[in-house]
């Protein structure tokens, strides 16, 4: 086998010209279409006795192309391996001449992975904010309970049901005039707009007095739990049995506490603080783990392989296809997952952070828990598929290694209130989940 390397201006990117003897391949050949002459059953011949001729015309193309492609590959592995080489991607491969009994020649042309500089650790510096709790901080989460508790109360004239009231009734339904699974309810509680029931069920309950009896019509929808009845249409015989009206302002005290599940004011305040100390230990976190990858990819200079970065834009248009992201963005953001994801394995190699079972576990418990309800199925499924474990690991790496950066960086502490940790520019984001949130609370 001869190597011939061919010099290209971008320094990441390696190409050969390999050539492989005919009598290597054609010693090969000769083997394979020999083991195929001595078990082939073909029409007119005894087992074993089809000319060899024949054999060759009827699998010879298949018996070339497996045969090449094994020395193709194998000549790459072994010269990755000679030359002390890490692929960033799949070699592009072309046969530039072959002909039977003659030597094989192709070109090989793939990106290797960069150098990446050395970084201390300990040059990093981070704002680790501290929380600082008000008595303003624990009286608005008061107001916000107070103002998301249903709280109800009997209708103190008597009128007729509107959205937001709680109702009280029974429910006959049928589907061509026959009952169905679970088409008789006894005295059945609902909020008016809360969408417990199907579309178009609650609406009709708009408008009713008690003890009033109202036949309605609706649409079972298309993926409904129960296949059966799915896409059908229903009536249900409805009787409203009583209406309770919602308190408007809720008072701040121990009937609120215990209603939401604690003993007295003073432990719900306990709670609260409890909680706030929590979601603020992880907004922290995570600030200084995107403060730390910043400058990271500002500090740590080198090139990126070209192809790592068009095939992760290529992976980012699909995801991002929906979001309407321009080019532009998606190339900065490939470009900067790619150099990110260099450092992070790097910082892996020389540290020697690796993912164990443990990380793995959590990583996968992390996940489930995104699908409340169906962790159990998404465990399985993650189990049972090698590749998105494979995936997984990758993340679990990413966690491991950015929780060893900030560990090792320097820290300064500053006091703040969550109000003003969210005015950091590394949490935008969560700033605008938090506010789209609330602003739903208040529709």
């Amino acid at each position: 086998m001869k190597v011939k390397e061919i010099k290209n201006k971008d320094e990441l990117t390696v190409e050969w010209d390999i050539s492989i003897p005919s009598s290597i391949i054609n010693s090969e050949l000769n083997k394979k279409f020999t083991d195929i002459q001595k078990k082939v059953n073909l029409p007119g011949f005894r087992m074993g006795k089809v000319p060899l001729e024949i054999v060759k015309k009827r699998f010879g193309q298949n018996v070339i192309s497996e045969t090449l492609d094994k020395f193709v590959n194998d000549a790459l592995t072994q010269t990755v391996k000679e030359k002390k080489l890490k692929p960033s991607v799949q070699p592009k491969v072309e046969i530039k001449k072959y002909k039977e009994g003659e030597d094989l020649l192709f070109n090989a042309i793939f990106q290797i992975m960069p150098d990446i500089p050395d970084f201390d650790l300990k040059d990093i510096s981070l704002e680790k904010s501290r929380l600082k709790i008000t008595e303003k901080d624990i009286d608005n989460s008061l107001s916000e309970i107070a103002k998301k508790h249903e709280r109800f109360i009997p209708l103190k004239s008597k009128r007729a049901s509107k959205l937001g009231d709680l109702v009280l009734f029974d429910y006959n339904g049928k589907i061509s005039n026959k009952p169905f699974e679970g088409s008789i309810g006894k005295d059945e509680t609902v909020v008016l707009g809360s969408n417990k029931y199907i579309p178009g069920y609650e609406e009709q309950m708009v408008n009713l007095k008690a003890n009033e009896k109202k036949t309605i019509d609706v649409i079972f929808p298309g993926d409904y739990r129960l296949k059966k009845i799915a896409g059908k249409k229903a009536k249900f015989d409805l009787e409203i049995k009583d209406i309770q009206e919602r308190v408007k302002n809720v008072p701040i005290d121990d009937k609120l506490a215990e209603e939401v599940g604690e003993k007295d004011i003073s432990q719900l305040k306990k709670k609260i603080e409890e909680k706030m100390t929590i979601d603020f230990e992880n907004l922290s976190n995570l600030k200084m783990r995107r403060q730390a990858s910043e400058i990271l990819i500002k500090k740590v200079d080198f090139k990126i392989p070209t192809k790592m970065i068009d095939a992760e834009y290529e992976f980012l248009k699909k995801q991002s296809a929906n979001e309407k992201m321009k080019d532009v963005e998606v190339k900065k953001l490939a470009n900067r997952r790619v150099k990110l994801g260099l450092i992070i394995n790097s910082i892996a190699d020389k540290s020697n952070v690796e993912v164990e079972d443990a990380d793995l576990t959590q990583a996968v418990v992390s996940e489930a828990s995104r699908y409340p309800g169906q962790e159990k199925q998404v465990v399985e499924f993650y189990k049972s598929n090698p590749q998105l474990m494979n995936n997984l690991r990758g993340v679990a790496l990413e966690e491991k290694v950015m929780k060893f950066v900030v560990n090792s960086a320097k820290k300064n502490d500053i006091e703040c209130t969550i109000d003003e940790l969210f005015k950091s520019d590394f949490l935008q984001n969560e700033k605008k989940l938090v506010e789209n949130k609330n602003k739903e609370g208040k529709t």
